[in-house]
């Protein structure tokens, strides 16, 4: 079966078409590979500028889960001391002293004197924001 004449020049004028247009959105490709490409030169020079290292800190402080859920605690009662967290979390006070150790040099909690014991509270806002998306993806998941 022979195709005719004007079936073919349609199917020749459809292919110059549709080469027009692959050639039309490969030039817009290419331009948008161009800003592509010098958005992410800039974008990588930023990156390049910024240290993290008060995040990565942070990061570390809350990598260990006892400390999460010492923060997590502190956030929910506002303020706690060694013996309500000891008996809260099941660990000895010399235990849970060294992990408020850790999380008060790092400046994610700060610590004040009532009466004969010291109150822990989370004084860092961004840990705490980052505890509360922590915490409601965990109860999300019970």
């Amino acid at each position: 079966m022979e195709a005719s004449p004007a079936k073919f020049q349609h199917d020749r004028h459809v292919a110059t078409v549709s080469d027009e247009v692959l050639q039309g959105s490969d030039v817009a490709a290419n331009a948008e590979d161009a800003t592509e490409h010098i958005d992410h030169k800039e974008i990588m020079a930023q990156i390049k500028g910024l240290e993290f290292f008060r995040e990565a800190e942070i990061f570390k402080a809350l990598g260990h889960p006892i400390r999460l859920k010492i923060v997590y605690g502190l956030m929910k009662l506002g303020g706690c001391n060694v013996k309500n967290m000891q008996e809260c979390l099941g660990l000895h006070q010399a235990t849970v002293s060294q992990h408020l150790i850790h999380l008060k040099t790092r400046g994610i909690i700060t610590s004040s004197r009532q009466g004969l014991e010291m109150v822990y509270r989370v004084a860092d806002e961004w840990t705490s924001s980052i505890v509360n998306n922590i915490s409601s993806r965990i109860e999300q998941d019970e």
